[in-house]
């Protein structure tokens, strides 16, 4: 996947939180909640990267700590961060959990 790729695959993702309109039962996502749900997109987003399988075990989580730790950096992540805690239900967390893919956990907050 090319970083342009990324940025798009990131950017459907704030798209479905910011057009999330609170609804559902069980209460809303805790900070807690959002930090799981999120660092789960993450790593399923990057572990579909093309480089993602070459490495030895130590060095892939290395480099998925030290990509999760850039991509937590930015702008964007913050203000998805937000709007999860504002927006996203229990039951949306639940369910992106539960998810085996990013395609299935975007279609949990969509």
């Amino acid at each position: 996947m090319t970083h342009g790729s990324q940025r798009a695959r990131a950017a459907l993702a704030i798209g479905f939180v910011a057009a999330f309109a609170t609804t559902g039962c069980g209460g809303k996502a805790s900070k807690q909640d959002c930090e799981q749900m999120l660092d789960k997109y993450l790593d399923m987003v990057m572990a579909e990267e093309p480089d993602a399988d070459k490495l030895p075990a130590d060095q892939k989580k290395a480099v998925r700590d030290m990509k999760r730790a850039v991509r937590k950096a930015e702008p964007s992540y913050q203000k998805v961060f937000s709007q999860c805690e504002a927006e996203i239900t229990k039951k949306e967390y639940r369910c992106a959990m539960a998810a085996g893919n990013a395609n299935v956990w975007e279609s949990c907050i969509d």
